[in-house]
């Protein structure tokens, strides 16, 4: 049985498409590697591989009924504040997603949608913000979680296998000095004396 936090929900914000790779920043990190990632099904060739390579060029391909699942599992609660896909309908017409699903949750059985997206051809990186909502009407920039699922619950003209070509997943970049009290000092009397010589 699934007992709900009572601190927090998770809410649904828009997403942002760009032609432009999200990469990591000050801000955000890489997560992606730190996970486990399965799928549904896959065509030989067109696996987990593909859709990690940096290359816009290869995608993995689903085999199978429809919904298809990107399953990413992490050995511990992550904070995950981003999720990006490339789509490409000018090459992939009807294999590429129309209905998506994002979930979260600490394991399978208690997955919980966290974003419903309908895109109409898409073309590009989508970038998929995650964000806790507190119940002191607070937000926090990310959700934390062990499982994250992307379902394709429907493709473009009613395909049936679909393409996704990448899949990024971003989390919060920590601070150095996290836990501990020093002040952030950014002043250029004070950052001159941020390194010994």
């Amino acid at each position: 049985m699934h007992i709900e936090n009572p601190f927090y929900s998770s809410i649904q914000t828009p997403y942002t498409q760009t032609n432009m790779a999200p990469v990591a920043n000050m801000q955000r990190k890489e997560i992606g590697d730190q996970a486990i990632w399965t799928l549904s099904s896959a065509k030989t060739g067109n696996g987990v591989d593909q859709l990690r390579d940096d290359n816009l060029n290869t995608f993995w391909q689903s085999d199978g009924t429809q919904p298809h699942y990107i399953t990413i599992q992490f050995l511990k609660k992550m904070r995950v504040q981003e999720v990006a896909l490339y789509l490409d309908f000018k090459q992939d017409e009807s294999y590429t997603p129309n209905k998506l699903s994002i979930r979260t949750g600490t394991n399978i059985q208690d997955m919980k949608e966290v974003q419903f997206i309908e895109l109409k051809e898409p073309y590009g990186w989508y970038v998929f913000a995650l964000k806790t909502k507190l119940l002191n009407g607070q937000e926090k920039p990310y959700v934390s979680t062990i499982n994250i699922q992307i379902v394709v619950l429907q493709n473009q003209h009613s395909g049936k296998d679909t393409h996704i070509r990448q899949v990024k997943i971003f989390g919060p970049r920590e601070k150095q000095n996290q836990g501990l009290s020093f002040p952030d000092f950014k002043t250029p009397e004070i950052t001159q004396y941020a390194s010994i010589r």
